[in-house]
Parts: structure tokens; sequence; C-alpha cells
């Protein structure tokens, strides 16, 4: 042994077999034994998780509990939006519970991913786990029948790569047949997400659960009932000329709601229509024809309950979609009733797939050209949509055309009562209307304040009654509204007339003479981040009419947002911080309005008991533009 013994090689070994050296080669070996032996819950290869800003979105990091861990870390490897990348170890904090952990985790919008995570003891690594694809970006919910589904002709793959489809329970990448959606052939699915993602470079998640053949009978939740059954079936006969819905499909849609959580997709996109149009002139039984009105009406029940459901108010998007063949290729009956979902701000107006003809099309179904165009027209509709939600927020009217004509930014310390009056003074809900309860605090505001007066709440009301009023123009104000409980903060217009034809003084729904209540802002506490639109009409007994609406504003309970509506001769349009939340051309007044702003107390708001008093809705201005 080139001079050394046999003994002096025994006695080197038996040296480095010490203690210490053995504990050093345990804990190498721990950290190789280790390492990825993490299955992570959330998230999962080609998962999306949508972004909450234009920049952030926040994923939730899940799996399994490791005994003994002192420090959990994570890191994200790949570039983000803005182009930058930080690669480095963050550590984070994991609520433990029955074996496993949680973290929330803010993160860059951008991606694909390579996140790491790992946990360690005494410095070593001691488990560890990786998911190779992680995207920070948009995901859409698809729904209706075969040309939302896997029936096309040709089957489609992502080009970009950056396209991923959901089931409720896997990701995979978006290539045909899309998992989760009835057939087995191609869809519009990738061409939407290459085109998507390309416009946005982010990774887009699609969620699809379209059913060939289904009515929107179908769709309705369980228990919902109609006079004609559908073609394909599907319902219970509950009496005579009646029927039912088994809510299967419903419940369909509702798990990727739960999947995916609230705010957990940004829309969701419906194709549907060519079951429920046409069907006697296609030979079918005349009783499972609907006509273009129950249409609407069926839809309009699917899009309401859809938002309780999914517990927010989550955007629709449908299509125009009544196509059969080149002899039959378009339902102007139908086609109206989907128009007027867009018109009565029920939906945004979706995909015209009635517009791809022969060329398009292998029967009712498309070919791989008319996929390809399939997903284009439905990018050209909800990429517009998108970038106005992702804009910067900023104030003004949504057209250079109109100029100034009146404002109050709240300067000095009193109301200015040439422009404003108090309003309802006295009892009020169970509550009171008290003058005392406007102020200014100097500073450029004004403070409507409930508070505690003894045993009473009271709070306050002002108006333009009488002062100002105005026909058609932008309404604009800024306010930070009031976030405990039992109360609402309301910016809102209001007309003379308007309890008329309730009384008997004026022809019902002659909204254009009459006038409607047009609630520009009500922010109801307990609803948490969401806003309330409402028009009402005819007055408020038994002929009220009205029209809701709502939206999901991400950080509406801090600090100020800008409330605005365009009031136009052929509708109305809503905006929160500038972007467009809802528009309608129901109920349009014709007739001049005041303005009103309030902060209230009701019973339908909440239980007042539980608020910390006194509490204030802070006005910052409002401010009136009209065109010349």
């Amino acid at each position: 042994m080139n001079g050394v013994c046999w003994q002096d090689t025994f006695a080197i070994i038996h040296q480095l077999m010490s203690a210490r050296f053995v504990a050093i080669l345990l804990l190498i070996f721990s950290s190789v034994l280790y390492a990825d032996n993490i299955t992570l819950q959330s998230p999962i290869d080609y998962q999306v998780v949508q972004r909450q800003t234009k920049s952030e979105g926040v994923f939730h990091l899940k799996g399994p509990a490791f005994a003994g861990a002192e420090k959990w870390q994570y890191r994200l490897l790949g570039k983000s939006l803005d182009g930058k990348a930080d690669e480095s170890w963050k550590e984070f904090a994991p609520l433990e519970k029955e074996g496993s952990f949680d973290a929330e985790i803010k993160a860059p919008a951008g991606g694909w991913y390579h996140l790491e995570v790992q946990a360690l003891k005494a410095s070593q690594i001691v488990a560890a786990a990786k998911v190779d694809h992680v995207g920070i970006g948009e995901v859409f919910i698809v729904a209706g029948q075969s040309n939302a589904g896997n029936y096309g002709s040709e089957k489609q793959e992502t080009k970009s790569g950056k396209v991923a489809s959901f089931n409720g329970t896997a990701w995979a990448l978006a290539n045909d047949p899309q998992q989760g959606a009835g057939g087995n052939g191609g869809s519009f699915i990738p061409a939407f997400g290459d085109t998507m993602s390309e416009r946005f470079h982010v990774p887009v998640g699609i969620a699809d659960c379209a059913v060939g053949g289904t009515s929107v009978r179908q769709w309705l939740p369980k228990g919902d009932k109609v006079k004609n059954q559908p073609t394909t079936g599907g319902m219970k006969q509950v009496g005579e000329g009646e029927w039912e819905s088994s809510g299967t499909l419903f419940d369909k849609l509702g798990r990727l709601f739960t999947a995916l959580g609230p705010q957990g997709y940004r829309a969701v996109l419906w194709h549907q229509g060519e079951s429920d149009a046409g069907q006697a002139r296609a030979g079918y039984p005349a009783d499972r024809q609907i006509t273009g009105d129950q249409y609407f009406e069926f839809m309009s029940r699917l899009i309401r309950a859809s938002k309780n459901k999914a517990a927010w108010p989550v955007p629709w998007f449908t299509a125009q979609a009544t196509y059969h063949s080149e002899a039959d290729a378009s339902d102007e009956e139908f086609r109206a009733a989907m128009k007027k979902l867009w018109e009565q701000g029920l939906s945004w107006e979706g995909a015209d797939t009635d517009s791809l003809k022969a060329e398009y099309r292998a029967g009712v179904h498309l070919n791989g050209k008319g996929l390809q165009k399939h997903g284009q027209m439905w990018a050209e509709k909800v990429g517009p949509w998108l970038e106005d939600r992702l804009a910067a927020p900023h104030d003004g009217p949504p057209s250079q055309d109109y100029k100034l004509v009146w404002q109050d930014e709240f300067d000095g310390t009193a109301m200015d009562e040439t422009k404003w009056g108090h309003r309802s003074v006295g009892a009020r809900r169970g509550a009171f209307i008290d003058p005392a309860c406007v102020t200014l605090d100097g500073k450029g505001h004004l403070l409507i304040t409930v508070k505690k007066v003894g045993e009473e709440y009271h709070g306050g009301m002002i108006g333009t009654e009488h002062k100002q009023s105005w026909k058609y123009g932008y309404f604009e104000c800024r306010v930070q509204v009031a976030v405990q409980p039992g109360m609402n903060t309301a910016f809102w217009m209001q007309a003379p007339r308007m309890g008329d034809p309730d009384r008997g003084k004026a022809i019902a729904d002659d909204t254009a003479h009459n006038g409607t209540e047009l609630d520009i802002l009500e922010y109801i506490a307990r609803q948490g981040e969401v806003a309330h639109f409402n028009l009402h009409w005819n007055g408020y007994g038994k002929l009220h009419k009205s029209s809701p609406s709502d939206g999901w504003i991400p950080e509406l309970r801090k600090g100020f947002h800008t409330y605005g509506m365009e009031w136009r001769p052929d509708g109305y349009r809503f905006f929160v911080d500038g972007h467009l939340i809802w528009q309608t051309n129901e109920a349009i007044s014709q007739t001049e309005e005041y303005i009103i702003l309030d902060l209230e107390v009701s019973e339908w708001a909440g239980g007042i008991k539980t608020a910390e008093l006194p509490a204030s809705a802070v006005f910052d201005w409002v401010r009136v533009w009209q065109k010349p």
C-alpha cells in the first residue's frame, strides 16, 4: 500500500468515523434523502392563478407539514411581466393545521415560473419540492354547448405553450381535447388563449365545462321550472306542461366556481343557442320550441343565479350563436334576445359566430380554420374590456367632448347652501336623518357621519333639489365609503316625478317623463369589496321596478375611489376609477334630475349595533360634465 500499512489505514478510518463526523454525514445524507419529498397541493404544474391587479396576484402555497422544520422558504425562477427577475429565496410563515401547511404568497404577474420550496432545520434542508410551471395571469371559465367544447373537426394545440386547461382538480397544457368539456375533437380554446397571452404577456388558464347539444333550460339551477322541455331531454316533468331542471349542468359550472374561488377567474364566456333557436324549423315537435323572450328570461335567471353561486358578481360574456346550416344561418329572433343581454347589462358582448359561414364549418361545427377564427373573435371582444380593467385608475368623463359645468370641491368649513340642501330630515328606515351629521373638515372634504344620539342612530342626506338639476351628462364623485356594519354610502340621482306612477299621477313605465332613480354608488358594508348600482322606477310601491348590478372593486374599502355615470339618450354607463363596470339601456330618463349624497342606517344594510361609532363617509368632490 505504497508504504502505508493496513494498521495505519484502519487508524485513519477510525478517526474519520468520530461522532462529530458521523453527525455531519447524517445531515448531508438527510438533505439528499428528503429533497423533493414534498408533493404540493397548490400550486400544481401548469396552474394559472388569476392576478388581482395588472402586476400582481396571490397564490396559495399548500402541502404536507414537516415535523421539526424551523424555517420555510420559496423562490420563483423566471421573469415577471415587467421583465425583471427576483430569484432570491424568501421566507414564509405557513399556517399549520392537521398535518398540512398553507400560506398566501404575493407574486408578480408573469410566468411560466419554476417554483421551489424548502424547509430547513439547523440551516440544513430537510424537505423540498418544486413545480415546473406556475403562472400568474388570466383565468376564464367557458360554458355552453358544442362549439364551446370539443366538437370541432380538427384538434388544436397551443402554439405559445402559455395556455393551460383546468377540469376542477387538475391542470394541463391546453391541447385539445380540453379536459372538462364534452366531445373529443377540436376547440377554440388554444387560439383564444394564445391570442390573449400574446396580447397581455401572461399565461392564460381556461376551465371548460361545455356540453354538446344542450339547451339553456338544462343549465338552470335545480328546481327551476320551464313550460317547454328541451329537444335533448335532461329535465323532469313535474306537472301538465311543466318541466324542472335537474341542476346537473349548473352544478358542474358551480364546481368550477368553488374550485377557483371568488375572484379566482376573470369572467365566464358563454357560447350557446343553437339548441334553442329554430328547433321547429329543424323538424322537432312544436312543444320543444321556446321564444326569443323565453331565451332572454332563462339566460337572465342563469346569469343571476351564477353570481349568487359564485359569491361575487362574476362578469359574463355571451355570444350570438344560432347557426344550423347555410340555409338556416341566422335566427334574428334569438339574435335579438342575445343582444338584449348586452343592452340591459346582464352580460358583455361575446363572439358572433353566425358570421362564420361554410368555409369555416364542418356542418354545424367548426373546422380548423373556423376554430382559429372563433378564438380570435373571442379575444377581440374580451381583450379591450380586459385592457380597460387593467388600466390605471383615473377620473373624468369618458370622452373629450364633455365640458365641466358644475362642481363642489368641498373647500371651506361649511356646506355651500347655494348648492345643497338637507333632505328627508327626521325619522327614516328606523333611524334619523340629522343635518348635524353633515360637516366639512376644512381640508377639502365633506363628511356625512353616523352616530348614536341617546338610543337613536343618526345619519345625514343632502341634495341639489331646488338648487340645480341636469338632463344627460357625466356625473362623478370621489368618496371614501363608510365600512362599519349597518350603514350604506350612496351617490345617486332622482327626478321630482319619479314616484308619480305609484301614486296614480302618471303612466307607469313612462320613465322618459317620470324619471328614474339612478344609483351611481350604493355601498353596503356587509358586501365587502362589492359596489352596487341600480335603476329604480315607477315609485316604491306595487308598481316598482328595478334593474340592479354589482361590481367587484379591489381594495374598495381602502381609501378614495371615483364613481361615475354617463347618462345619454340611448342609455347609461357606470364607471369606477374610470373603468366601465356596467351599461344598460333600461328605464332611460329624459327629464332633469338632481344629485343626492347620503350615509344612512337601515336594517337591510346589517346590524348597526356592532358598529364602531361615530363612522363617516368622506366625499372629496362632486363634478358634472355635459356636452355643449
